[in-house]
């Protein structure tokens, strides 16, 4: 189908126009009756650098985009849990299988992986966490594509097991990571969903994000994306089209390289800060941090990172050992408005 995508690129600036008419959203090989079913999803970088980033700062306010790049990756740890519920049958099955099989063949060697499946029952491919050597990784494919739909739906008992097997086998200088993959309610085991997001909270305790991806229009997806924002992850829909398998392996290749764990941003002589603790830093990812400098006063603002690289502690610092304002560059009120975004949006996160 014709998308009339455009992208026109000039200096700084750069418009993507999209807007395919009624009928052409009906007629591409994988839209359904109604149209397109999917989001129109953008994808760009920036410049990214070894140092502290990119600082901008204008009447009283600053933002703090950090983005490095060329570090060494830090080996994760991540446990796959599967909805295969009888409400996964045909399409949805299918490209479950698929991406799997797909982001195995991501993992690295240096990586530790678990992968279970759930209904009313869980279902272990092992019980706990082994190396991504190529015998089990074929394995878990053989494993994957056993995978058969049928029964209930206990996602409490499903991430709360997930849960025990990344706290049971941590391992130094890595990062674990719970993907939670889904289309339905709760509908045996605890079904009450505040008591199933206390007992995900507990369990989880802060050491690792969970990130829940929901299939299809039908699935409870406030449910999924409070149960990842309360555990420092996010929640995806995925659209059971034909590219779906794609979107899931999109989704993991986002946090399947962490470079940095326990990020912590200082701001001294800054104030009124949005969120400044991350627990994981991705490849291709960026932190923005925004905030109010005390009195305006840009020569006492002395930002730095302090993180954890692999094994050691590391910190970024402007070797300057000062920031230089942006007034001139950045239009009037506008780092003023993207603190307020940040501000709002992060508040509304913990609601």
């Amino acid at each position: 189908m014709s998308s009339h995508k455009l992208m026109y690129d000039v200096t700084n600036s750069a418009w993507v126009y999209f807007y395919p008419t009624e009928d052409q959203q009906k007629t591409c090989d994988s839209c359904g009756e109604q149209g397109m079913n999917g989001d129109l999803v953008i994808v760009y970088d920036v410049n990214r650098n070894n140092g502290l980033g990119d600082i901008k700062t204008s009447n009283g306010y600053f933002v703090h985009h950090f983005a490095p790049s060329s570090l060494p990756r830090i080996p994760k740890n991540v446990v796959f849990v599967i909805d295969q519920s009888g409400s996964m049958h045909g399409r949805k099955m299918q490209q479950t299988r698929t991406a799997l099989i797909h982001i195995l063949n991501d993992l690295a060697e240096d990586d530790f992986f678990g992968l279970l499946s759930f209904n009313s029952d869980i279902f272990h491919w092992k019980r706990e966490l082994v190396q991504a050597t190529s015998l089990n990784l074929e394995g878990a494919k053989k494993f994957a594509q056993n995978i058969i739909d049928s029964g209930g739906t206990d996602i409490n008992a499903a991430v709360m097991e997930g849960a025990r097997m990344l706290n049971t086998y941590p391992r130094e200088g890595s990062a674990s990571i719970l993907i939670l993959l889904t289309d339905g309610d709760p509908t045996s085991g605890e079904t009450n969903l505040e008591n199933i997001h206390s007992n995900v909270r507990q369990a989880i305790a802060g050491k690792f994000p969970l990130y829940c991806l929901g299939f299809g229009f039908d699935v409870n997806f406030a449910f999924l994306e409070k149960m990842s924002l309360r555990n420092s992850g996010v929640a995806r829909r995925i659209y059971d089209d034909s590219d779906a398998d794609l979107q899931l392996k999109g989704f993991y290749e986002e946090v399947a390289t962490p470079l940095l764990t326990d990020v912590e941003m200082i701001y001294g002589g800054g104030t009124n800060l949005t969120q400044t603790n991350f627990s994981q830093y991705y490849n291709g990812s960026e932190i923005v941090v925004a905030g109010e400098i005390i009195d305006n006063n840009i020569e006492t603002f002395r930002p730095q990172v302090l993180a954890i690289s692999r094994k050691r502690k590391v910190t970024f610092v402007n070797t300057h050992g000062s920031v230089d304002s942006s007034a001139g560059t950045v239009a009037d009120g506008l780092l003023q408005r993207v603190w307020a975004y940040l501000t709002v949006k992060q508040l509304l996160e913990k609601e």
